[in-house]
């Protein structure tokens, strides 16, 4: 019989960590601590290659009439059917916007403009499928 460690796989941390430059960082010679929130804000190299790649080549406004624009547009339509893939849900309800905080203060601030004195909220919670 084996042993949950031996048939469990592990995560390489060292390799996972070395993906991300912003943690080779040091502060007065002692590697430096983030304590990011939640969604984080460090970003791994290939996010940063690719943000750059965008930049270089391809940034624009959106709905233009020229390449540049419609690159963009391309880009984003298929960043939204990934998710939308990744979500089981469709492409037009994936939304993107500047982070989550500010996203969800968004979400707020709509819901409340339609909240009438005697309006009920309901909250549930999902139970995990056992």
């Amino acid at each position: 019989m084996h042993s949950i460690a031996e048939t469990t796989p592990t995560l390489d941390l060292a390799c996972i960590r070395s993906q991300f430059p912003s943690l080779s960082q040091t502060v007065n010679g002692h590697p430096a601590v983030f304590l990011d929130g939640p969604g984080g804000t460090q970003v791994p190299q290939r996010v940063i290659n690719a943000i750059s790649n965008y930049l270089r080549h391809d940034n624009a406004n959106t709905a233009g009439a020229y390449q540049t624009s419609r690159h963009t547009d391309a880009m984003i339509a298929e960043a939204r059917a990934a998710m939308a893939d990744f979500l089981n849900c469709a492409a037009d309800e994936i939304v993107f916007g500047l982070n989550m905080t500010s996203l969800t203060y968004m979400m707020s601030r709509a819901i409340g403009r339609e909240l009438k004195a005697g309006d009920e909220i309901l909250v549930t919670r999902s139970k995990k499928k056992e």
